[in-house]
């Protein structure tokens, strides 16, 4: 009788362990699936102020243009002693931060000049070698990276010196063949080779584009300095990183004709501060007491007053 009720007492023991194992792992799923559906609706709140911040930019530089507000050319458009709208940054392009507020979080917007960086299509041999240059690139590497993108975008198989063609590609554990043709966006400089992604999105993605400049008279794509960012002006004049930084901190609080002097001195045609035909808008939502960010970006051609197309779209999980 004994025996039986100690072993009865040993069955209780496991069964109840049992039962606290299950009840544990129950409590654990659901803390689990309560922060993931939390995550996920921050997640999407955050898409939606991003969404929000991206339409209210282009809506705003639209509607400036539209009404002819276009003053930031004339020596009195600026009052030092008063900070610029958001409206007035964006509608110079220059890739400068503006935060606003929107419900239980809001987003950040930045409106790149696509004018204002170097046409990888178009650009001159010479010059993409000095790019590579200005910006302190190993002599070999930027030789290599230069014969590389130029056997990419033009139409024959001939390799140059340090070049590469399809055969090289066709190695590769992943084989594609070399384009030999222009890019079609600025991210297949991603194919070539000796490009990362590292080095992509922390210099050449601020450097290069696509999408066509202001046309010189000479009929070649001329670089907007009005709107260029440190690394391009740095990548053109062939100044340090610090110098083009104050370059534009100084450009930033001058109107249009003081800044482009600013730019005479460095034996450039500065460009124009106007509103910029072809935009790049990011804008990066968030949502109050939390870390979840979402981001979108997209390249807007602006044809007219009062109208724009979309040329390239891009959402991020997360900020990158």
């Amino acid at each position: 009788m004994k025996n039986e009720r100690g072993l009865v007492l040993v069955v209780v023991l496991w069964a109840l362990m049992a039962l606290m194992v299950l009840a544990f792992e129950l409590s654990r799923t659901m803390r689990v699936e309560a922060l993931t559906a939390l995550t996920h609706e921050q997640e999407t709140r955050a898409y939606y102020l991003a969404q929000a911040g991206f339409h209210r930019a282009l809506h705003a530089i639209l509607r400036a243009v539209q009404l002819g507000q276009d003053a930031l050319n004339t020596p009195d458009a600026l009052d030092p002693s008063a900070p610029l709208e958001p409206v007035e940054i964006w509608l110079r392009g220059d890739g400068r931060w503006v935060r606003e507020t929107f419900g239980a979080g809001g987003y950040r917007v930045r409106v790149s000049d696509e004018g204002g960086k170097i046409n990888i299509n178009t650009v001159a041999e010479d010059a993409l070698r000095a790019v590579f240059t200005h910006l302190d690139f190993e002599p070999e590497w930027g030789e290599a990276l230069t014969d590389a993108i130029l056997d990419w975008r033009d139409p024959d198989p001939l390799e140059r010196l340090n070049g590469v063609e399809s055969d090289y590609y066709l190695s590769l554990p992943l084989p594609y063949p070399a384009k030999d043709g222009p890019f079609d966006t600025p991210d297949e400089l991603l194919l070539v080779r000796g490009i990362s992604r590292r080095l992509y999105d922390r210099v050449l993605t601020d450097v290069f584009t696509v999408y066509g400049g202001r046309r010189g008279a000479d009929g070649a794509d001329k670089t907007n300095l009005m709107t260029a960012g440190p690394v391009v002006l740095q990548a053109i004049l062939g100044i340090g990183a610090e110098e083009a930084a104050e370059l534009v901190q100084q450009r930033s609080e001058m109107s249009g004709p003081d800044a482009s002097s600013l730019l005479v001195a460095y034996g450039q045609s500065p460009g124009s501060l106007s509103p910029p035909s072809v935009m790049t808008i990011e804008s990066v939502g968030f949502v109050d007491d939390s870390e979840v960010t979402r981001r979108v970006a997209g390249v807007a051609e602006r044809p007219g007053a009062g109208r724009f197309r979309l040329l390239r779209w891009q959402d991020w999980k997360r900020e990158s």
